[in-house]
């Protein structure tokens, strides 16, 4: 039982989207943000998010209750409007060495061949509204 708090998570959400609509392409087939339901039902949030440039950030995070919505199992990673990936956020394990293991970043591409550069996340926290806020200051 989740006490309504997925729900509290879920508006939380849609309400801050909602009062920055005019930086998102809601228009866009490609624009998803789940219905509440889903979001309850699930435990988890998967959108896609279309910006006004046509970038857009894909949104993949298991959720959990605690205090507060939790969220882990995450990748958020925004491309430019030719698909080109500017960043990845995630918690995958795999880079222990990375001093804010196991949430870290990607920058760029990722490399044809050899080994993807790794960087320490450069936000106090990730979670959604952290990464759609920093896509929003560099949209100006």
């Amino acid at each position: 039982m989740t006490d309504g708090k997925f729900r509290d998570y879920y508006w939380r959400l849609f309400t801050f989207l909602a009062e920055r609509i005019e930086f998102l392409d809601t228009r866009r087939s490609a624009f998803q943000f789940p219905g509440e339901n889903e979001v309850e039902n699930t435990g988890a949030l998967n959108a896609t998010i279309v910006f006004r440039d046509s970038s857009r950030l894909f949104v993949r995070a298991s959720l959990e209750q605690r205090a507060e919505i939790f969220e882990y199992d995450y990748a958020y990673i925004y491309y430019d409007r030719r698909g080109k990936r500017i960043f990845q956020y995630d918690d995958a394990p795999h880079h222990p060495d990375v001093s804010t293991h196991p949430h870290h970043l990607h920058r760029g591409e990722k490399p044809k061949h050899g080994l993807e550069r790794v960087y320490p996340i450069d936000v106090p926290r990730v979670d959604f509204i952290t990464v759609v806020e920093t896509i929003i200051e560099r949209l100006g």
